[in-house]
């Protein structure tokens, strides 16, 4: 009665901290529209058209007031850009509902090793987005709040809000679309209010330039504008860019019709940045305006349009505001780029897993864990995280635009000129601008991007070989097959003459797929009685179509049952079925006989999930219940095919 009690209690807890778990069939209730699909993965984008006039101007200024002459061309040079890129990933999109964007469009077309490079690249673009949101968010509270200035309180801020984010993104992406919605739309009203007021400021009154902005640049420019400076300033403004490919990495999250909805939302966030982008490069043009660290493009508008009225602190609360919930994005973004990569098999295999709330949980867990490392790591200061940060997203829509191009080239169907252009355009010049980010900010961190990349890479595919050398280690065959029909025939001959009810001892096998493991673990209950159920608990509708298929397929004589898991919890679920099979009373007593896979190396259990260790351990407190692992050593197993030995409880 205690035991339920705590159980009933922990339930509680966790329902009114995550939520109710959400079942398997609902899933497409849990998915977001085009009006959800705006801030879930669009915040990043919306908040970087903030500060890219900023990295704009910095580059600019360096030629002087000749610099205000080129900013709005700058501008319209990046839009373009956008519209290339939306274009770039409208047939992503269409092409791959499944979403992937970059990696898989580069894996597809380019190759495995560029696809990696791809999902690399994304990866680390997603933590530092995180880590870079949060910081420069709590940089500009610490006026406000100096309790933040110190660096470990500004530490401390920023692992708290991260958290934050994580905990709301654990409760699903409707949840974080409620809450985001309005601070992001209103962000979007009061900045279209801003811009369109000072255009008809201008036409009405004409605008003054800064005196002061004027006098300042004129003491710290070099001779003329120069190549070097134009390409070093439409780089800093393609920071703008960040957060575009994770629509195309999200396809799934969208209710159906799913491609179409993705599309409307990459279009309306094309439209938004591109729109923004231009007003406000054009009013800091005419302006003269000067960016500083404490004093931004967008606030300086502010005080000039609106002065400190109500519409001047909205924007900029809005604005703050929308630097955190930036890197929700991240949140929703990166679990699905490591569940895809999971399915391929080039990250563990627990990130394809669904959490109670339909969202990939794990993934959400680990870029917390992962951005606060990094936030720990630079003390939060942005400073020294922004070089690092847009690289990885440009190099993504390079191999994106490219992948396509190739494909569109050898493919060559209707009108197939035109769209080997766009990709083309779109693929070069992301990668144009890759490389002077590269060259420009190298020394200042950008060297670091080099080094982690590759090592990602090298992770990945380490990944994949271990995995694919395990699935060669545990796979049946028709010899294993046959073997194993050989031995339970033979046990059903010596057993001809006695009833299956005088088998007192009923044996669980706990599979999740078919095996060798499986298969000697099936062989050790047999041997014991022929008492023995094979249960699988149906998290996945896929895997136990293909659990099914494959039990068939082999003509395996132990009984499989299917226990059903509609909120994925497949430990409870599996616990619930050994408590209805204790409740019967026709055995004396029940064993689990779980099947254990010993990796060669120690390092390899993370990448497993460790379900048979838990269940070990929930288990060990019912009385009733023996529990047996039959542990499965793949170097072993042409030395000793029939080796049973068992560790047990008992």
């Amino acid at each position: 009665m205690m035991a339920n009690n705590n159980k009933l209690l922990w339930l509680r807890i966790r329902t009114s901290i995550f939520g109710h778990p959400l079942a398997t069939q609902n899933a497409e209730d849990a998915k977001v529209g085009v009006a959800g699909g705006v801030p879930v993965f669009g915040s990043d984008i919306i908040s970087s058209e903030g500060y890219a006039p900023d990295e704009i101007l910095y580059a600019l200024l360096l030629a002087g007031s000749l610099g205000y002459a080129y900013i709005l061309k700058i501008s319209v040079a990046i839009v373009l850009l956008v519209i290339s890129i939306f274009l770039v990933y409208r047939k992503a999109i269409q092409k791959y509902p499944e979403g992937g964007g970059s990696y898989t469009i580069a894996k597809a077309y380019l190759g495995e090793n560029f696809g990696l490079i791809a999902g690399a690249s994304l990866t680390l673009d997603y933590v530092l987005t995180v880590a870079v949101s949060v910081s420069s968010a709590i940089e500009n509270l610490t006026g406000i709040i100096p309790w933040l200035a110190p660096p470990q309180h500004k530490v401390l801020a920023d692992c708290l809000v991260i958290l934050f984010m994580a905990w709301i993104n654990l409760r699903g992406l409707k949840e974080s679309a409620k809450l985001f919605a309005f601070p992001v739309y209103l962000y979007i009203a009061t900045l279209a209010l801003l811009i369109g007021t000072g255009l008809v400021e201008i036409l009405v009154h004409g605008v003054t330039p800064m005196a002061v902005a004027t006098g300042h640049i004129a003491s710290t420019s070099v001779s003329g504008m120069t190549w070097f400076i134009l390409a070093r300033a439409f780089a800093g403004g393609t920071t703008a860019l960040t957060g575009f490919e994770a629509v195309s990495n999200g396809v799934t999250a969208f209710k159906n019709p799913a491609q179409k909805r993705a599309i409307h939302t990459l279009m309306v966030l094309a439209i938004v940045v591109s729109l923004g982008l231009i007003g406000l490069t054009y009013l800091a043009g005419a302006y003269h305006l000067v960016p500083a660290g404490g004093n931004t493009v967008l606030n300086q508008l502010g005080l000039i349009i609106f002065g400190k009225t109500i519409p001047y602190f909205v924007l900029m609360g809005t604005a703050a505001a929308i630097l955190v919930i930036a890197s929700s994005t991240p949140f929703a973004g990166l679990p699905i780029l490591l569940s895809l990569m999971a399915r391929d098999g080039y990250t563990p295999r627990y990130f394809k897993n669904l959490g109670d709330r339909l969202v990939y949980s794990v993934g959400i867990w680990t870029l917390f864990f992962v951005s606060s490392l990094l936030i720990i790591v630079f003390h939060g200061d942005t400073h020294t995280m922004l070089p690092l940060y847009a690289i990885g997203v440009l190099l993504s829509f390079a191999l994106t635009g490219l992948g396509l191009a190739k494909h569109i080239w050898k493919t060559r169907g209707e009108k197939w000129k035109s769209d080997f252009a766009i990709f083309s355009f779109g693929g070069v010049v992301s990668f144009l601008v890759f490389l002077v980010f590269i060259t420009t900010k190298f020394m200042q961190g950008a060297w670091i991007v080099l080094v982690i990349m590759p090592l990602l890479v090298l992770m990945f595919r380490g990944i994949r070989y271990v995995y694919q050398g395990e699935i060669q280690d545990v796979e049946v065959t028709r010899e294993a097959s046959e073997a194993f029909h050989r031995y339970v025939m033979k046990l059903k001959r010596r057993r001809a003459n006695i009833e299956l009810s005088d088998y007192k001892n009923k044996i669980i096998v706990p599979v999740y797929d078919l095996n060798l493991i499986v298969i000697k673990t099936l062989k050790y209950a047999y041997a014991l009685t022929p008492q023995v159920t094979a249960v699988h608990v149906a998290s996945d509708p896929n895997r136990t179509a293909k659990l099914l298929k494959h039990w068939a397929e082999h003509h395996i004589e132990i009984p499989l049952e299917i226990v059903d898991s509609p909120y994925r919890a497949t430990v409870h679920d599996f616990l619930n079925y050994i408590d209805k099979v204790e409740k019967k009373g026709n055995f004396d007593t029940i064993t689990v006989a779980i099947p254990e896979y010993v990796p060669e190396k120690l390092w390899h259990n993370i990448l497993h999930n460790q379900t048979g260790q838990l269940m070990k351990l929930m288990l060990l407190f019912r009385k009733s219940i023996l529990v047996t692992s039959v542990p499965y050593h793949p170097i072993l197993k042409e030395a000793h095919p029939d080796d049973l030995k068992v560790n047990s409880k008992h």
